[in-house]
């Protein structure tokens, strides 16, 4: 017959191998799960960057186009903004030539009525204007 303290020990090693054997599958398991955990974790991690890409993509194109129709904005208002300043011009060198115009034709009637006033006064002035014309191209 077997001894009982053998029958212990028979029993006590069949239950540390038993116990082994479960750790070891249980260890297993949990290395393979951690395993698929990383794997999703990975994945997830392309997967965001890949979308940070595709936006930042289109965020650069969508800059783009703004950044092109700002400049062909700014275009047409240089353009506006020169049309208008010169019509503005335009109206100014009309006003000034009208004036100007306005101008002479009060010295000529003014001049007018004093040669109808004092005519000999007007021919010896224009005489003494020749005069001095003579005199400086005869200088020359």
């Amino acid at each position: 017959m077997a001894n009982p303290a053998e029958n212990r020990t028979a029993s006590l090693r069949r239950d540390v191998e038993t116990a082994g054997s479960h750790l070891k599958k249980e260890a297993e398991t949990a290395a393979s799960r951690v395993g698929e955990e990383f794997q999703r974790a990975k994945e997830q991690i392309s997967d965001t960057a890949a979308t940070g890409r595709d936006d930042l993509a289109d965020d650069l194109r969508k800059l783009s186009e703004d950044m092109s129709s700002l400049k062909d904005t700014v275009a047409e208002l240089a353009k506006v903004f020169a049309a208008e300043i010169g019509e503005a011009a335009s109206g100014i060198g009309a006003e000034v030539a009208s004036s100007a115009k306005e101008q002479a034709g009060s010295m000529v009637a003014e001049f007018e009525r004093v040669a109808r006033r004092n005519p000999l006064a007007v021919v010896a002035g224009a005489l003494c204007v020749g005069l001095v014309i003579g005199l400086i191209s005869g200088r020359r």
